[in-house]
């Protein structure tokens, strides 16, 4: 199958050629000659059907087409810069946005303090956090991560260990006067408990 656009270095040469304005010139730029810049230039007509540039010995000249050209070649090569920032970080700093999930206990009492840090050391990354106790599925779904109480499955995921989360079993004093304190484990089987158990 043959490659879309091959031709991309051809329209690299071509915006260079006009921003420096001259063949020679954006030779120059592009550590290259003149020769190799025009037969660049000449591929791309070719393959465009159409002439960009008048050519005389002195200067050179866009057409209408080339004009229309050059717009449309210069902002989607900014685009192509735009996005390459993005990814990479501009100046070492980390950039984008990350889809995170988390079960609705820990979002909504652990996470916020967590998140504060992590905004303070990375300012430039965007957090959208969706709360919920279903199982999401990370790749189906486009999330980036996701927080599980537990141990997990093995799955085949990277887990990281965030913390140590400790629980504990509370009660009205009401129903304990009731009902009486549990001295163990095996005696919540004989009390009323809220059962709590996450969907998958």
């Amino acid at each position: 199958m043959a490659r879309k656009f091959d031709h991309l270095a051809d329209v690299e040469v071509f915006v260079t050629v006009m921003e420096q304005g001259s063949l020679t010139a954006a030779a120059v730029v592009l550590s290259t000659t003149a020769s190799v810049v025009s037969r660049a230039v000449s591929r791309l007509e070719a393959r465009l059907g159409a002439q960009l540039l008048r050519r005389t010995t002195r200067q050179l000249s866009l057409t209408d087409a080339g004009r229309l050209y050059l717009e449309q070649a210069r902002l989607s090569l900014s685009m192509f810069d735009e996005v390459e920032r993005v990814i990479q970080g501009q100046d070492g700093e980390v950039t984008g946005v990350v889809r995170l999930s988390a079960p609705t206990t820990y979002g909504h009492y652990r996470l916020p303090e967590k998140l504060r840090r992590f905004r303070e050391r990375y300012p430039k990354v965007s957090v959208e956090l969706h709360i919920g106790n279903r199982n999401v599925d990370l790749v189906a779904e486009g999330f980036d991560m996701a927080i599980r109480v537990g141990r997990q499955p093995d799955s085949g995921l990277i887990a990281r260990k965030l913390e140590d989360a400790p629980k504990c079993l509370v009660a009205a004093p009401s129903y304990l006067a009731r009902a009486g304190t549990p001295a163990s484990l095996d005696d919540l089987a004989h009390h009323s408990c809220l059962a709590f158990l996450l969907s998958t």
